[in-house]
C-alpha cells in the first residue's frame, strides 16, 4: 500500500492532468489505461513524451504491441509504465540515505 502511494505521488508530478484519488494500484492502473487511450487518440506528442519521461523500453514496448496486435494498447503501455516507476520507487528508497545519517556539518 505505502509503495502505492508513491507511485501515485510520482505519477501527480509527471502528469498534467490532474489524478483523481486512488487507494489501489488496480484503480492507477485502469485509469493510466484510460488515459494512454486518450493520449492515443487526441495527443501522440504528448503519449510519447510521458512514456520517454517514465523511461519505458521503446524495444520492449514495440514487441508487446505487435504481440497483442494491437488488442488495447493503452492498457499495454500503462502496464510498463507502472513496472517502470514501481522500479523507480523501489530504488529511490532502497538508496535514500535516512536523515539521521547525515553529518551535521554537512546539513542545509
Amino acid at each position: 500500500m505505502q509503495d502505492t502511494k508513491e507511485i501515485v505521488l510520482w505519477f501527480r508530478g509527471s502528469i498534467s492532468n490532474p489524478l483523481p484519488d486512488m487507494r489501489t494500484e488496480e484503480e492507477l492502473q485502469a485509469w493510466l489505461t484510460e488515459y494512454c487511450n486518450d493520449l492515443l487518440k487526441r495527443d501522440f506528442p504528448a503519449l510519447v513524451q510521458l512514456l520517454y519521461r517514465v523511461d519505458v523500453s521503446e524495444h520492449r514496448l514495440k514487441y508487446l504491441l505487435k504481440m497483442s496486435g494491437g488488442v488495447d494498447a493503452g492498457a499495454t503501455m500503462a502496464n510498463l509504465m507502472l513496472e517502470r516507476v514501481t522500479q523507480i520507487v523501489k530504488s529511490r528508497k532502497k538508496y535514500r540515505m535516512p536523515e539521521d545519517d547525515i553529518p551535521e556539518e554537512d546539513r542545509w
